[in-house]
């Protein structure tokens, strides 16, 4: 029977060719990360198993993944070792080690001869869910008999004459539902064409701390300012009437 040598393993190991450096850009903030660089390839360590397939690493290109036992690094799904233990490399913080600024995208153009579209696609990975919106009536039925511990959690704002509600538990009702990015709230089961850009994204429509960006399934978006939401009491969507 094969022995599984990546069981019990803490960290995990990306190596990637220097040239594609910028992909690294979404994972800069994790402050547990490493990174040196050898001839041609950079590579980070530190990954925990819950950052392994998470959209920020799952989204980066030309890579290979390994974990180490004793002194040598194994390619993840192997069971030979392919690489020494990297002794002699000097690591830093990977967030000292990239520069804060990174080259800006053209959102029209791709290198030279492709285009991005700024839509979303089916997700293969899933996320819990942050917000919902849901017709009036729907909301009106469910919060005349809810418990007032039920609704604390939650948020609420009126958009296109709905009921956008955000906070954790969700209502136990129907409507359209929406996890967050970031400071964006896109629907349930979807996620950038190109999640690697979402930084750059974000940076694109100038969000602020105090705002959620809600993305349709067309793409098409609106603003929530933290003014707009208010907690969702009885007496305060009667009066929203």
């Amino acid at each position: 029977m094969e022995r599984n040598l990546a069981q019990g393993v803490t960290e995990y190991w990306l190596r990637l060719p220097s040239k594609y450096k910028e992909k690294l850009s979404q994972i800069r903030v994790w402050n547990t990360l490493r990174m040196a660089t050898d001839e041609d390839d950079i590579w980070v360590r530190g990954i925990s198993p819950n950052q392994l397939n998470s959209p920020e690493i799952r989204s980066i290109p030309f890579k290979k993944i390994y974990f180490q036992q004793d002194n040598a690094l194994f390619l993840l799904g192997g069971n030979l070792p392919e690489e020494r233990l990297k002794t002699s490399l000097l690591w830093s913080p990977i967030n000292n080690a990239l520069s804060v600024e990174m080259p800006n995208y053209n959102f029209n153009y791709f290198g030279v001869n492709e285009t991005i579209d700024f839509k979303l696609i089916a997700s293969s990975v899933e996320r819990a869910s942050k917000a919902i919106v849901v017709d009036f009536e729907v909301l009106e039925t469910y919060i005349q008999k809810a418990p007032a511990i039920r609704l604390q959690s939650i948020q609420w704002t009126i958009v296109n004459n709905k009921a956008l509600l955000i906070g954790i538990p969700l209502l136990p009702i129907p409507g359209k539902s929406y996890w967050q990015q970031q400071h964006f709230l896109i629907p349930t089961g979807s996620d950038f064409e190109h999640p690697e850009l979402s930084n750059f994204y974000h940076k694109n429509i100038q969000t602020e701390h105090s705002q959620y960006v809600v993305f349709q399934q067309d793409s098409t978006y609106y603003k929530i300012t933290a003014e707009q939401l208010k907690p969702l009491t009885i007496s305060g969507f009667r009066l929203s009437q």
